[in-house]
C-alpha cells in the first residue's frame, strides 16, 4: 500500500470513529450535531468510493452514484445554520443540487454498465470540466454562507460572553475560508496544470483540511464543554441580556409603532434567533410576545391620550397610531391589561 493511500485509509478510519461520536455522544445539541456527523458520513463514503474505483474492473465503477461533493457542504451548512438559530424555510429545497448529482450519475453509471464505449465518449466531452466546475462553483458558494452565518453567530455571542472561544464556530469559518482556496486551486490544477507533482500536493492539502475539520469539531463547545459553569445561572443571565436587547428596542426606537410588528421583524432588527427572544420575554416578563409588544402600545396609547396635541383625537385615531391595527384587538387588549375599557379609561382621566 502506497503512503497516499495508507493516509486516506487513516482518515477514513478516523472519520468513521468521529462519526459515531457525533450521533451517539450524549450532548444538549446532540440534534445538531447530527448534522456534523452526516457530513463526516459522506466523507467516509467517497474515501471508500475512492478505494473502489482505484481496483476497478469496470469503467462503470467511476459513476457510482456515491460522489456527495454537493450533499456533504449542504450538511456543514445546516449544522452552522441551525446551530446559530438561523431558521431555513423549506429545507428540504437545500437537498435539491445533491439530489440532481446523485440522478445524474445513476444514470451514467447505468449507461456505462449497459454499454462501456460511452465512457469514452464523456471522457473526451466537456462533461468533466463541467462537472468539475459546477462542483467547485457550488462549494465556494456554500463556504460564503457558512463564513456568513459563522460570522453572524459570533456577532450574537459577543453581546453575552466575554470569552467566547469554546463557544463560536470561528473553526467553521476557517475551514470555509481554506475550502475556497483550495477548491479554486482544484479546479485550476484539474483543468489547466495537471501533473504528478501538483495531484500530491493536492492530495496532502485536502487531508491536511479534512484533519483540521475533524479535530477543531471535537474542541468546540458543541460536543466537549470544557467551561465548567453553572448551566441555570448562564441561561438566566442570558435571557437577562436578550430581553434588554428587545426592550431596549421597543423603548428607543418604538419598534411597537409598526402595525405589523412580528417575531420575525424583531428578530432581525436586534440579530437574534427568534426562539431565544420568546423564551427571554416569557421568563422575565411572564408573557407572550404580542401581549408584550401591546402593553407598549397601550402605555404609548395613555401618553397620547393625555397630551395636547392629541385632544380632538378620537380614541380609535389614537389607537392606530400606536400600532393597532384594528379596533376589535385594541379594546380586547386594552381590557385585559388595563381592566376596563378604552372609553371608560378617558372619562376618568378627563374628570
Amino acid at each position: 500500500m502506497e503512503t497516499k493511500e495508507f493516509l486516506f485509509l487513516l482518515f477514513g478510519v478516523q472519520t468513521f470513529i468521529i462519526s459515531g461520536i457525533l450521533f451517539f455522544y450524549r450532548s444538549e445539541k446532540r440534534k445538531l450535531n447530527h448534522y456534523l456527523g452526516l457530513f463526516f458520513l459522506t466523507l467516509l463514503v467517497e474515501i471508500v468510493f475512492c478505494f473502489v474505483y482505484n481496483d476497478k474492473v469496470h469503467p462503470s465503477l467511476y459513476y457510482l452514484p456515491f460522489r456527495f461533493n454537493l450533499l456533504s457542504m449542504n450538511f456543514l451548512f445546516l449544522y452552522a445554520a441551525e446551530t446559530a438559530g438561523k431558521e431555513i424555510k423549506n429545507k428540504w429545497q437545500t437537498y435539491i443540487p445533491a439530489s440532481i448529482e446523485v440522478m445524474v450519475f445513476s444514470l451514467l453509471f447505468i449507461l456505462v454498465t449497459i454499454n462501456p464505449a460511452i465512457n469514452e465518449y464523456i471522457q473526451t466531452t466537456f462533461f468533466w470540466n463541467l462537472v468539475s466546475l459546477v462542483s467547485a462553483s457550488y462549494i465556494i458558494v456554500m463556504c460564503i454562507l457558512i463564513i456568513k452565518v459563522v460570522t453572524y453567530h459570533r456577532k450574537i455571542l459577543g453581546r453575552f460572553y466575554a470569552k467566547t472561544r469554546f463557544k463560536s464556530m470561528l473553526w467553521l469559518g476557517i475551514f470555509s475560508a481554506l475550502c475556497i482556496i483550495f477548491n479554486v486551486l482544484a479546479y485550476i490544477k484539474l483543468n489547466y496544470l495537471n501533473n504528478e507533482y501538483l495531484t500530491l500536493i493536492f492530495d496532502v492539502m485536502y487531508l491536511t483540511l479534512m484533519y483540521y475539520i475533524t479535530i477543531a469539531s471535537l474542541v468546540q463547545i458543541n460536543i466537549i464543554n470544557t467551561t465548567k459553569i453553572n448551566r441555570t445561572q448562564e441561561n438566566t443571565q442570558n435571557l437577562r441580556k436578550i430581553y434588554a436587547v428587545v426592550k431596549r428596542h421597543m423603548e428607543v426606537d418604538k419598534a411597537y409603532l409598526d402595525p405589523s410588528l412580528n417575531l420575525r421583524k424583531i428578530s432581525r432588527s436586534v440579530a437574534l434567533p427568534q426562539r431565544n427572544i420568546s423564551k427571554a420575554i416569557n421568563a422575565i416578563e411572564n408573557k407572550n410576545l404580542n401581549t408584550f409588544i401591546n402593553s407598549y402600545r397601550i402605555e404609548e396609547f395613555k401618553k397620547l391620550l393625555q397630551s395636547n396635541t392629541h385632544q380632538k383625537y378620537s380614541i380609535s385615531a389614537i389607537a392606530d397610531e400606536v400600532g393597532f391595527n384594528s379596533r376589535a384587538s385594541f379594546y380586547k387588549n386594552f381590557k385585559d391589561i388595563v381592566g376596563e375599557s378604552p372609553t371608560a379609561y378617558a372619562k376618568n382621566i378627563s374628570s
